[in-house]
C-alpha cells in the first residue's frame, strides 16, 4: 500500500510539473460540497475544499455583492493561501503589499498609502503595534500578527458602502473568521510545518490546531484555535542614508556648493528570532431561530528579539556634518556627490562599528460580542468590544565602537558602494568603546466601541430595505520612549567582544570593493555585562505622545432592487473629537502640551450593479471618502537617531486625506470559475500630506527633522484587469494588471509623487489539481514608489515568485510544501526617484522553504 502511494505520488508529480504547461488532461478538480442543515431547517453551507473551490468562492463573493469588492477564501478548514495573509491580498487585483524582512506586512490599495486603507477582524478595529524603536507610529495595519489559520476569508472593499466604518481612501480590508455552528461538531484541524529560511540557514516549527464543539441539538458551538510559529531570519544589506545638498569644504580650502551628498552608510546584517503565539476563541449561542450571539477573543503575541551588526562611515561624526572634518577628495558628477576621501575627524572619530540588540514583543488582543435578533419586522444587531496593540522594543543596547581614520566611500554604481579603510575592520584592537547606552519603547493602541444597527424590509419605489444604525469609538494611541545617558568610562575594546562575521555574508550583492567583513559584537556578552552595570532611564521627551479620537458616526443606507438593477444608496455622518498630547519645545524645554481638533464629515456612497445579461453586469460607485492622518503625523513630538542625525516629527493641526471618488467597471462570468473584469476609478482628493525637512536642535546636536503639512491637491486615476478561467480539467490560471496614475503638487506647484503609488501591478498564477494533488505558483510585480518617507526613499520596482504543492494522502491528512522568493529577489531603494546612485538601501532575505503535513478530522 505504501509502495503504491509513493509511485501514485511520482506519477502526480511528473504530471503536475509537465503536464500542466502542456495541458495534459487530468481528474476534474474536487469541490466538496456539503449540504448541512441549520436550526432553521432551510440554510445551505457550502464545505469550500481545494484551489478550485476557493475561486468559485470567492468568485461569488465578488459576483454578489452590491460594491466594488475582490475576495480571497480559505481552501479548507485551516488552510490558507499563503502562510502568510498580506502575501494572499497581494494577489488580488488594485492591491501591494510592502514586505519587511522578507514578509508581506503592509497593505496598499490602488495607489494609496498604507496608512489610508484599512483593516477590520469581522467589521471590527483590531489594534496594532511595531516591535522597532524608531518605527513610526502608523494606522498601516501589521499583517504579521495575524495568524493565517483563523481565516475563513478576506474581502477587499474598494467602494465604501455606508454601513462600513471610515477611513479609509484606497480600500477597506475585512477578515472574516469562522463561527462554530457553521462546522461540523468535533472538527479538528491542524498542520505541523517546518520552515527553512536560506539566509539564516535555519529550520524552525509552524504548528497550528483547531477544535470545534457543538451541542447536540445545535445551539451551542465552540470553536479554539492555537497557533505557534518561529522564525529565525538574517537581512544582509548595505545602506546609506539623509542625501541632501550640502556645502563642502575640502582639504585645499576649496567650497563646493549645493552637492547632493549622503550623510554615511556602510554594512549592515539584521538577524531576528520570530516567536508568534496565538489563541482564538469562538463561541455562538443560538437559543431559538431568531436569536444569535457570537462572541470573538484573538490573543496573538510576537516575541521578536533582533540585533543589528553595521559597519559605518560618517562624515562629522560627533557633530555636524562635513563641518570641521578633513574632506580630501569629493568627486562630483553634476550636482552629486558619487564618492569622497575623508580624513582624519577633528572630533576624535570618524567610523563606527555599531551593534544594537533589542528584546522586543508585541501582542494584539481583541474582544468582540455581537447580538442579533429577529423581530417580526426588524433585524437588530448589537455590537460591543475592545481591541488592544501594545508592545514595543523593552531593550534597545546600542553599543558603538569606534575609530577615527583615512577612509573612503564610491557610490557610482547602483545597488553598491565601495568602501575602504585606514584600519582593518575584523581587528578589534583598532575600534575602542565609544558609548554603551540603552533605550526602550513603549507604544498602546486601542480602541473600545459600541454599535447598533436596524434593518427591514422596505417597498417604496425600488427599494426594498433599509438599515440604519450609530457606533461609538473611543480611540487612543499613546507611544513612549525611555532612553539613558552614554556610557563612555568603560574602556572596553571590541577586541575583547568580537565575533567573525558569517562566511556568506552579502553574498550576491555589492562587489569586490564592498565591506563584506567586519568584527561583529557578541550580543550576548554585551547583554549579559552591559545589563549588568545597572541604569537610570529617562524619558526622551521628544518622542512621547498621546493621541485620543472620540468618534461618533450615524448612517442609514437603502438598497435597492429592480428588474436588472440592484445597490444601494447611503450617507455615513462622522464627528471626530481629537486630543494630541505631547512634550513640545526645543531640547531641555520641552512642556507638556494638548492641542484639540473638532471635525466633521459628511460621507454620501452610491453603488449601482446593472445586469445586462445572465453573465454580464456593470457596476458603477461614486462616493466621498475620508482617512485620518498618520499617528507620527498629528503629534508634536519627534523621533530621531543621533548617529545618523535624522529624525520624524509631527504635527498636530494636520488635516485628514478627504477624496471624491468614482468607479465604473463590468464584469463577465462566463463560468463558475470564470471571469473577465475591467474597472476604471478615479479619485480627487482634496490634500495630500507631505514631508518638510529643516534643521533643528536635539539634544545639543543639529538633526535633519521631516515634518508633515498639507499639500495641494491631486487625484490618482487607474484601470483594473483581471481574468482568471479554468482552461482545462484541473488547470486553471490567474491575472490581474493595475494601471495607477497619480499626480499631486507640493505647496510650490511643484509635481511631487504620491507615497504608496506604484504605477504597474501585475499578478500571475495558475493552478493544476486532481484528486489527489494541487498545486499553485504565483507571480508578483510591482513598480518602484515613493515611501513617503525621508529613509528608505523610493523602492525600486520588485517582482517575486512563489509557489507551493498538496499531496492529499488520504481524506485525513496532506503533505505541504512551500516557496518563496524562488528567485532570491533583492530589495533595493534610493533617496528619491531616478537617482539610483543615491542608494539607501539594497536587502537581500533569501529564499523560504516550507514542508509538513496538515490534517483533518
Amino acid at each position: 500500500m505504501i509502495h503504491n502511494n509513493k509511485k501514485r505520488l511520482a506519477i502526480i508529480i511528473s504530471q503536475i510539473l509537465v503536464g500542466s504547461l502542456l495541458y495534459t488532461p487530468a481528474y476534474a478538480a474536487q469541490q466538496d460540497t456539503q449540504q448541512q442543515a441549520d436550526t432553521n431547517g432551510d440554510v445551505e453551507v457550502i464545505q469550500v475544499r481545494g484551489i478550485r473551490g476557493s475561486v468559485v468562492q470567492s468568485l461569488n463573493t465578488k459576483r454578489y455583492s452590491d460594491a466594488i469588492v475582490d475576495a480571497v477564501t480559505a481552501e479548507d478548514i485551516g488552510k490558507f493561501p499563503d502562510q502568510n495573509v498580506a502575501e494572499s491580498l497581494q494577489r488580488i487585483t488594485g492591491v501591494s503589499i510592502t514586505r519587511s524582512f522578507g514578509e508581506g506586512e503592509r497593505v496598499s490599495i490602488r495607489g494609496t498609502g498604507e496608512s489610508q486603507n484599512r483593516t477590520l477582524l469581522n467589521g471590527q478595529a483590531v489594534g496594532s503595534a511595531d516591535w522597532w524603536t524608531n518605527s513610526a507610529a502608523s494606522r498601516g495595519f501589521n499583517y504579521t500578527m495575524l495568524p493565517s489559520e483563523i481565516i475563513s476569508a478576506l474581502e477587499v472593499y474598494k467602494s465604501p458602502e455606508a454601513d462600513i466604518d471610515e477611513g479609509s481612501i484606497g480600500g477597506t480590508v475585512i477578515v472574516r473568521t469562522r463561527k462554530p455552528l457553521s462546522l461540523e461538531a468535533n472538527k479538528i484541524a491542524g498542520a505541523i510545518i517546518a520552515q527553512h529560511s536560506e539566509v539564516s540557514g535555519e529550520t524552525d516549527p509552524q504548528l497550528s490546531a483547531m477544535y470545534n464543539f457543538k451541542n447536540d441539538d445545535e445551539s451551542f458551538g465552540a470553536l479554539i484555535s492555537v497557533v505557534r510559529q518561529q522564525r529565525n531570519l538574517r537581512r544582509d544589506g548595505i545602506e546609506a542614508w539623509s542625501w541632501t545638498y550640502r556645502d563642502i569644504t575640502l582639504e585645499d580650502g576649496s567650497v563646493v556648493e549645493n552637492v547632493y551628498s549622503p550623510g554615511g552608510g556602510g554594512s549592515a546584517m539584521f538577524s531576528q528570532e520570530r516567536v508568534r503565539t496565538g489563541i482564538n476563541l469562538a463561541l455562538q449561542y443560538r437559543p431559538n431561530d431568531n436569536m444569535d450571539i457570537v462572541f470573538n477573543a484573538l490573543d496573538s503575541t510576537l516575541e521578536a528579539d533582533n540585533e543589528n551588526q553595521n559597519f559605518l562611515w560618517l562624515p562629522g561624526y560627533g557633530g555636524s556634518q562635513y563641518t570641521d572634518i578633513n574632506v580630501i577628495s569629493h568627486p562630483v558628477v553634476g550636482n552629486m556627490a558619487v564618492g569622497g576621501t575623508l580624513g582624519l575627524s577633528p572630533d576624535g572619530n570618524n567610523i563606527l562599528d555599531e551593534t544594537k540588540v533589542r528584546n522586543s514583543e508585541l501582542k494584539t488582543k481583541s474582544y468582540d460580542l455581537k447580538v442579533e435578533h429577529q423581530g417580526e419586522l426588524w433585524e437588530s444587531s448589537f455590537h460591543l468590544g475592545y481591541t488592544e496593540g501594545s508592545g514595543g522594543s523593552q531593550a534597545d543596547r546600542s553599543v558603538g565602537w569606534e575609530g577615527n581614520y583615512v577612509h573612503s566611500f564610491d557610490a557610482s554604481q547602483a545597488e553598491d558602494i565601495k568602501t575602504s579603510y585606514g584600519a582593518d575592520p575584523n581587528d578589534g584592537e583598532k575600534w575602542h568603546l565609544g558609548f554603551l547606552r540603552y533605550d526602550s519603547n513603549d507604544a498602546k493602541d486601542d480602541e473600545s466601541y459600541f454599535q447598533a444597527d436596524f434593518k427591514r424590509p422596505i417597498d417604496v419605489a425600488i427599494f426594498n430595505q433599509i438599515k440604519m444604525g450609530v457606533k461609538y469609538r473611543d480611540h487612543s494611541r499613546f507611544n513612549t520612549k525611555h532612553t539613558t545617558d552614554n556610557r563612555t568610562d568603560l574602556n572596553w575594546s571590541l577586541a575583547d567582544y568580537s565575533m567573525a562575521m558569517p562566511s556568506d555574508y552579502l553574498s550576491g550583492l555589492g562587489s569586490d570593493g564592498t565591506t563584506r567583513s567586519y568584527a561583529i559584537t557578541d550580543a550576548n556578552k554585551i547583554r549579559k555585562e552591559g545589563d549588568a552595570l545597572g541604569w537610570n532611564y529617562r524619558v526622551l521627551k521628544a518622542s512621547t505622545f498621546d493621541i485620543n479620537e472620540k468618534i461618533t458616526a450615524a448612517y442609514i443606507k437603502a438598497n435597492l432592487d429592480a428588474d436588472g438593477l440592484r445597490g444601494n444608496l447611503g450617507v455615513r455622518l462622522v464627528n471626530t473629537k481629537q486630543t494630541s498630547s505631547a512634550f513640545a519645545g526645543e531640547s531641555g524645554a520641552e512642556v507638556w502640551t494638548t492641542q484639540e481638533k473638532d471635525y466633521f464629515d459628511i460621507l454620501p456612497s452610491l453603488n449601482l450593479v446593472i445586469d445586462l445579461d445572465d453573465d454580464l453586469i456593470m457596476r458603477f460607485s461614486a462616493a466621498r471618502v475620508m482617512s485620518r492622518p498618520d499617528y507620527a503625523d498629528m503629534t508634536a513630538s519627534t523621533s530621531y537617531n543621533l548617529e545618523t542625525q535624522t529624525g520624524t516629527g509631527g504635527n498636530p493641526d494636520i488635516d485628514p486625506y478627504r477624496a471624491t471618488q468614482f468607479d465604473t467597471g463590468i464584469e463577465w462570468y462566463f463560468s463558475d470559475a470564470g471571469l473577465f473584469s475591467a474597472v476604471i476609478f478615479y479619485k480627487d482628493i482634496q490634500s495630500f500630506i507631505e514631508s518638510q525637512p529643516a534643521l533643528e536642535v536635539h539634544e545639543g546636536r543639529e538633526i535633519l527633522i521631516s515634518r508633515p503639512i498639507n499639500g495641494k491637491a491631486g487625484r490618482i486615476q487607474g484601470l483594473e484587469l483581471g481574468y482568471q478561467q479554468e482552461l482545462y480539467e484541473g488547470f486553471g490560471i490567474a491575472a490581474n494588471y493595475t494601471y495607477v496614475d497619480g499626480e499631486a503638487k507640493d505647496a510650490q506647484g511643484n509635481d511631487i509623487t504620491i507615497p504608496g503609488n506604484s504605477e504597474h501591478t501585475v499578478n500571475l498564477s495558475s493552478y493544476y489539481e486532481n484528486e489527489i494533488i494541487s498545486a499553485r505558483i504565483s507571480y508578483n510585480y510591482r513598480t518602484g514608489y515613493d515611501t513617503g518617507r525621508d529613509w528608505p526613499g523610493y523602492m525600486d520596482d520588485y517582482g517575486q515568485i512563489d509557489a507551493n504543492v498538496t499531496y492529499t494522502y488520504s481524506e485525513n491528512l496532506a503533505f505541504v510544501v512551500e516557496a518563496i522568493n524562488l528567485t532570491d529577489e533583492h530589495t533595493f531603494s534610493y533617496q528619491e526617484k531616478g537617482v539610483e546612485q543615491a542608494l539607501t538601501g539594497v536587502y537581500a532575505d533569501g529564499r523560504r522553504f516550507s514542508a509538513g503535513i496538515r490534517f483533518n478530522f
